[in-house]
């Protein structure tokens, strides 16, 4: 397994179970205790035969298949000090900053419900949207009196719904996953957790979503192996995106997509990912038309772990279309964004397992309003004193093309430090 999927299995393993025990209940003083109750079968009467013990309700049953039900509760989260430095005063961004970063709150809940049949839900807390920018430009303040508390301020924020759904596996090499669920491409969209990436971020084009990050719908998955050789596939029906596409398809029509993935000895995984659907916003007043375009997206991405050292990379693309009719009402532009990025890095047995890594990458958006050419290149030191706790350090130097855009001839420097915890 790679050193990237070790760490996500930490993060998805490192859980502490839960269970309760049922409380008895009576109708009445005196009534007997329900036969189920496990409580009862544990205090029979002094001699009575083993015989007479209810096993099933104690979940011992000798007959039954034996699995773990118990409910897992583990998460990860990360803190940050960033600072930046942009070479020219641009409007919407200050030209240095300086700052303190709770980034990520997230919390599992995973259970076997069956032999074949599990669920997973995660939850990401944040602060959002308090200091969020509105349309207009004015900032959001969420500040409100706590009348708990003297009516002293209090901010509040909120949840985002990472994921939540149920799987049941269907036959050998054959698993259906319904719900709420991480879109299976690249490396670094399931493999999302901070401990789990190995810079201080996703590349660029990840968090740019040409891919949705997340759908809701059907997700048909499963592997085969020979040897060494495995092969994974995903087959997706979903909502597509949208304005609320986490709870309705708004435009009655289903986005599809699919991944195919090839692990071969000596290390080497080499994927490929394609999602195709219709993106339709919510209508900006009662009566009006919402924003709609087809929009195509594929990738390629391959990973090279042998030992200490970790090679991988990644291109994507994404055509977007509005037809004749919905041109005018555009948000986003016709045409192809276009990004790619190159990581390498070579872990030591020392130092906290010290990783220096390089990585580069370039995205060239439709849309030119901000630039036409966007590069970046970091490097920096990853450092993981145990499988649970990583630190980085990062420095990034990025470039934006001259062009008309708002931020065309602009550079950009950033240094940043992490700390990555799982729990």
């Amino acid at each position: 397994m790679s050193g990237t999927r070790t760490i996500a299995c930490t993060i998805l393993r490192c859980g502490v179970a839960l269970t309760a025990a049922a409380a008895t209940a009576r109708a009445a003083p005196g009534d007997p205790p329900p036969a189920a109750d496990p409580e009862v079968a544990m205090t029979r009467a002094p001699g009575s035969s083993s015989d007479d013990i209810d096993l099933s309700a104690l979940g011992l049953d000798p007959g039954a298949p034996a699995f773990d039900d118990q409910l897992n509760v583990y998460g990860f989260a990360d803190f940050t000090l960033g600072f930046q430095h942009w070479s020219r005063a641009v409007v919407v961004f200050p030209q240095d900053t300086r700052t303190f970063a709770l980034g990520n709150l997230n919390l599992y809940l995973a259970k076997n419900l069956t032999l074949r049949a599990r669920t997973l839900a995660e939850v990401r807390f944040t602060f959002a949207p308090n200091g969020s920018r509105n349309a207009d430009g004015t900032i959001l303040d969420t500040t409100a009196t706590d009348v708990t508390n003297y009516s002293r301020p209090v901010q509040w924020g909120s949840i985002v719904i990472e994921r939540a759904y149920a799987e049941y596996d269907l036959i050998d090499h054959v698993t259906i996953r319904g719900g709420r669920w991480l879109t299976p491409y690249g490396v670094w969209n399931i493999d999302h957790g901070s401990p789990a990436i190995i810079p201080n971020g996703r590349p660029y084009i990840v968090g740019e979503q040409f891919f949705p990050e997340h759908q809701t719908g059907l997700d048909l998955f499963g592997s085969f192996g020979h040897d060494a050789f495995k092969l994974s596939y995903h087959a997706t029906v979903s909502n597509g995106r949208g304005g609320a596409d986490a709870q309705q398809d708004q435009d009655d029509k289903f986005a599809f997509g699919g991944r195919l993935e090839l692990e071969v000895p000596w290390g080497l995984r080499i994927g490929g990912s394609i999602y195709r659907g219709r993106y339709t916003g919510l209508s900006p007043a009662p009566g009006a038309l919402p924003d709609t375009y087809l929009e195509t997206a594929y990738g390629g991405d391959v990973q090279f772990v042998r030992g200490p050292l970790h090679v991988q990379g990644e291109i994507i693309a994404r055509d977007r279309h509005h037809g004749t009719a919905a041109a005018s009402l555009a948000t986003a532009a016709d045409g192809r964004d276009f990004g790619y990025y190159a990581f390498a890095g070579y872990r030591f047995d020392r130092l906290w397992n010290a990783m220096p890594y390089m990585l580069f990458e370039e995205y060239r958006p439709a849309d030119h309003t901000l630039g036409e050419v966007l590069r970046a290149g970091n490097i920096g030191f990853n450092f993981r004193p145990s499988s649970s706790l990583v630190f980085k350090v990062n420095a990034t130097w990025s470039a934006i093309s001259a062009g008309m855009g708002l931020l065309a001839d602009t550079t950009v420097r950033e240094f940043n430090t992490q700390a990555c915890w799982v729990f």
